[in-house]
């Protein structure tokens, strides 16, 4: 699952983890996320979100996501500066700042991916 309200980016990291053989269900609105999250999470093994996002924050997104599944795989990304703190509210798998260049992008996710 990837999230994140820029249309952009979904489109842009999409097409890139496609191409790499990866399928990545595209969302940007994080409560219509939850919700599919919530009937089909065992079909996700890894979700990436943006941490700035409407209407709900990817902070909140991922604390209501580890409600649903406490053990599913999360990467946090921004293209902003964030407090230590935001970050110590969950448990993430990874983190990495936009803008990334599309080989580390699909390096990233392959690790968590089969």
């Amino acid at each position: 699952m990837l999230v994140d309200d820029e249309i952009d980016i979904i489109g842009l990291f999409t097409e890139v983890l496609k191409m790499n053989g990866i399928n990545a269900r595209p969302f940007t609105n994080p409560e219509e996320a939850l919700k599919d999250f919530e009937q089909n999470h065992a079909s996700y093994n890894l979700v990436i979100s943006d941490i700035r996002m409407t209407p709900i924050s990817g902070i909140e997104f991922i604390k209501r996501l580890r409600k649903i599944d406490s053990s599913i795989k999360v990467i946090l990304m921004t293209a902003f500066e964030i407090e230590g703190n935001q970050l110590r509210e969950i448990h993430t798998d990874e983190f990495f700042n936009k803008p990334i260049k599309m080989n580390d992008l699909v390096q990233i996710v392959k690790k968590y991916v089969s």
